[in-house]
């Protein structure tokens, strides 16, 4: 009487043996990343709408607070991959380091430069305090760039590593510091409350710039099996970089999520200021990592040939 409710469960155990024995097992990869700003949308969505599984990755994100700590840890061997400033990448490349680009998100330099009121303009700031995330990330050289279209030197001002984009926002509420390079949703609000827009590099001569890179060691990239997981990390960020430029619903989520900014128009507003600079492709442009050689302050940054910054070859590979 029983036999056969007992082989309707033997059965449906083995069909979901075989189910599951038919799922490709997910490959664990960790991922360091930074900023937590709209800058690294295209891998927010990534995860969050499992674009990485979908290539048969199981991601872990990591947040660090400014590139050159992304960068120490991928060469401590902590994980293979992280998404990084492309300065970064160069300074660690002229210390002797084997990392290199293998994909570009955002090629602008979408960081604003923020100042408490009172404040009217960059030159206001000598002598004053600016938060950056930390110093040799992209915020630092957005800052750099800032002082640069007015003649000043770095020293013209004290730069505070605040450690992440939020907290430099929130230093310069605070009061703590006087201005603040800062990118969206942040120096959105930060405008909506009344701080003074010193500074958007995308409408100057310094808007070209590998401001989020994605970063491996080419030892760790010569492997065949490494350059497959390399190369289905870049075909998952891809297919997030598209919905950050055309689907406003997941940018919002993710958004949403881990920027912990929770209103509507400022959600809406990132979204549609992002929307022109994010990239049709993750390909490196040459002319963005040679923009960013010209702020390092190293003796072998003028004889750096720019292509030899990043590859371009899995990109071409995950497009396939």
């Amino acid at each position: 009487m029983f036999r056969p409710l007992r082989m309707v469960v033997v059965s449906w155990a083995l069909l979901c043996s075989l189910a599951h024995g038919a799922q490709p097992d997910l490959t664990k990869l960790t991922v360091g990343y930074s900023p937590i700003s709209a800058a690294t949308l295209p891998f927010f969505i990534a995860v969050e709408e499992r674009l990485f599984q979908k290539h048969g990755l199981e991601v872990v994100p990591v947040f660090f607070g400014g590139s050159p700590l992304i960068n120490a840890a991928i060469m401590a061997g902590e994980f293979p991959i992280g998404l990084t400033g492309g300065a970064g990448i160069i300074s660690s490349q002229l210390a002797g380091s084997d990392l290199t680009v293998i994909g570009s998100y955002l090629q602008v330099l979408t960081i604003d430069g923020m100042a408490r009121p009172g404040i009217k303009s960059i030159e206001d700031l000598r002598g004053k305090k600016v938060a950056v995330s930390r110093i040799g990330a992209s915020t630092y050289f957005a800052g750099l760039s800032m002082l640069d279209s007015r003649g000043m030197k770095p020293t013209d001002v004290a730069f505070i590593q605040a450690g992440g984009v939020g907290e430099s926002y929130a230093a310069l509420v605070n009061g703590a510091v006087d201005g603040a390079m800062i990118g969206y949703p942040f120096s959105l609000k930060a405008k909506q409350a009344g701080y003074a827009l010193l500074f958007r590099p995308p409408d100057t001569e310094y808007g070209l710039y590998p401001n989020a890179t994605i970063a491996a060691r080419e030892s760790w990239l010569k492997d065949p099996r490494n350059r497959k997981i390399a190369v289905s990390f870049l075909r998952a960020m891809g297919e997030g970089l598209h919905l950050s430029k055309t689907d406003a619903v997941a940018s919002k989520k993710a958004l949403r999520r881990y920027t912990r900014v929770q209103d509507e128009a400022t959600l809406q507003g990132t979204f549609e200021f992002f929307q022109p600079y994010f990239p049709a492709s993750l390909r490196t442009i040459e002319k963005a990592m040679a923009n960013a050689i010209k702020f390092l302050d190293h003796p072998k940054a003028k004889q750096l040939d720019a292509k030899q910054t990043f590859n371009n070859s899995f990109v071409e590979e995950a497009l396939r």
